[in-house]
């Protein structure tokens, strides 16, 4: 499973956090993090550019033969139920790679939401991409959980 996410991992409790959800998933799912660097910006006025920029960069992580999953404000939200039994659809048993984009902080470019084979919306609230890397991790070990009949969703 593959995560390409813009930006850098945080420091501190959101990265212990990232790091311990990564370790609660080592037993059910090999976990690869791509970050793409973030482009700087100064002003609203430079949202265009910095999306554009950095939709190349992740364009140029993206898989061809992966089920791309990106995650968006205006995507599908879905239960943790439902998130659990699309994984495994999503992967087609393990036999296709399953990949979720994070933008960053200034959305993510319209190609690569054209590109991704679902949109997927983690709450109708924004949160920072930082937070919203954690929340991914956690709803991936949950699913895991849920599929295993593990208590962990309980």
């Amino acid at each position: 499973m593959h995560l390409t996410i813009v930006g850098k991992g945080s420091r501190g409790p959101l990265g212990e956090l990232v790091e311990e959800y990564l370790k609660r998933l080592g037993p059910y799912a090999k976990i690869k993090i791509h970050e793409i660097k973030e482009e700087t910006f100064r002003s609203p006025e430079d949202r265009p550019r910095v999306i554009r920029e950095e939709g190349k960069r992740i364009e140029s992580a993206l898989m061809d033969d992966a089920f791309t999953v990106v995650l968006s404000a205006e995507g599908k939200g879905m239960p943790s139920e439902k998130f659990a039994e699309a994984l495994d659809k999503w992967s087609e048993q393990e036999a296709r790679p399953l990949q979720f984009v994070i933008g960053g902080p200034l959305g993510i470019d319209p190609v690569i939401k054209k590109r991704a084979d679902l949109l997927l919306s983690l709450s109708e609230m924004t949160f920072p991409h930082d937070v919203a890397r954690v929340l991914l991790l956690e709803q991936l070990y949950r699913a895991f959980t849920i599929q295993k009949g593990k208590t962990y969703h309980y």
